[in-house]
């Protein structure tokens, strides 16, 4: 995942980055308990988690980004499912699609997906593994809350999301901005490892 500009089209990865990054907030505080959970975090988690991170990971396969292929393909497929799940059981039509157990195994196979992509992002600007290293804590925290029935740990997960989710949109406006001005204007780290011959 790289914030250089395609010849053939312009950079989506900071839309992405936005859709998870806003996305994760808007849960996050409902998980918080700031709200309740409801149709705006659901219609966000479709729209803007799901649909525009699919058109991102589509446009990232035309760039060659297999890390933004798969991370944005992952992540939008985790919104849409995680929406239609909780509509499924709000209409009734699988009582046990959110039961603690099945949530719970849920999260945790993208916790799963997330440290993969975590160790793929030591390539990559250091911001990004602190997103990835906050996404994976995220997934485990909420992974744990739902087995055990742990209120305490599900508002910790919410808490902990919006500083996920915040990191995520900073990275986005660092791309975004850095590529506008043509210079650091947000920092994002130096990549911890260097791939084979480079």
């Amino acid at each position: 995942m790289t914030a250089l500009p395609s010849p053939d089209y312009g950079n989506p990865i900071p839309l992405g980055l936005l859709g998870y990054g806003m996305s994760t907030v808007l849960l996050s505080l409902a998980n918080a308990g700031v709200y309740e959970l409801g149709t705006m975090v659901l219609a966000m988690a479709v729209f803007f988690g799901g649909i525009a991170q699919t058109i991102v990971a589509i446009l990232s396969f035309r760039r060659k980004d297999s890390f933004a292929v798969t991370a944005f393909g992952g992540y939008s497929f985790l919104w849409l499912t995680f929406a239609f799940l909780l509509i499924w059981q709000q209409n009734g039509w699988w009582p046990t699609a959110n039961s603690g157990a099945a949530m719970g195994w849920y999260l945790f196979i993208w916790a799963i997906f997330t440290f993969g992509l975590f160790i793929g992002s030591f390539v990559a600007p250091r911001v990004l593994t602190l997103v990835l290293t906050l996404t994976w804590i995220l997934l485990l925290l909420l992974a744990v809350a739902n087995w055990t029935g742990n209120a305490t740990l599900t508002t910790i997960g919410g808490w902990e999301g919006v500083a996920t989710g915040a990191s995520a949109i900073y990275l986005a406006f660092a791309f975004l901005l850095n590529e506008m001005y043509g210079r650091t204007v947000l920092p994002v780290g130096k990549p911890l490892a260097r791939p084979t011959g480079a």
